[in-house]
């Protein structure tokens, strides 16, 4: 009786975690750029899905200290270009949208960089108590097959 409780209980704390879950990181993100006259810059998701009306913070790095410049959103084709501010040569900007985030430095005088996409803390967090809670789940199945086996050669 008690490992059907137990059992409930662990269904039902999955199903409350699937249901308040927002949906996070279902595929990574990515942006790039392109220099002409301005900076412009694409983001998008794994399967090519633009990153549409996407928040986007531009900092500029001076001196090794950096500074935002710029806050807007992406287009529908997941598009937003700025001019470059004068002396500065090296930016960081990132592009969010519904817990997905991206994000690339970029230097006007050399190659830029894409960083990894990251899923938001408490998405991370919830992952982790969901191995551990499947890892448990493994353990118990073990335990019970073990004890159920143990009691049929004790008959």
């Amino acid at each position: 009786m008690n490992a059907k409780r137990l059992s409930g209980a662990l269904v039902l704390l999955l199903l409350l975690c699937t249901v308040l879950v927002p949906a996070v990181s279902a595929h990574r993100a990515f942006v790039g750029q392109v220099m002409e006259d301005e900076v412009r810059l694409k983001a998008w998701y794994e399967g090519g899905d633009p990153m549409n009306e996407a928040s986007v913070k531009v900092y500029a790095i001076e001196d090794g200290k950096e500074e935002l410049y710029l806050e807007g959103l992406t287009d529908e084709d997941g598009v937003y270009s700025f001019e470059p501010k004068d002396g500065v040569t090296e930016y960081r900007v990132i592009v969010e949208q519904l817990g997905h985030r991206a994000k690339t430095k970029i230097d006007l005088e050399g190659p830029s960089s894409q960083e990894e996409a990251e899923l938001p803390l408490y998405a991370r967090i919830i992952a982790g108590f969901g191995y551990l809670l499947g890892l448990a789940g493994a353990g118990m199945i073990y335990s019970a097959r073990k004890i159920e086996k143990d009691s049929r050669k004790n008959r």
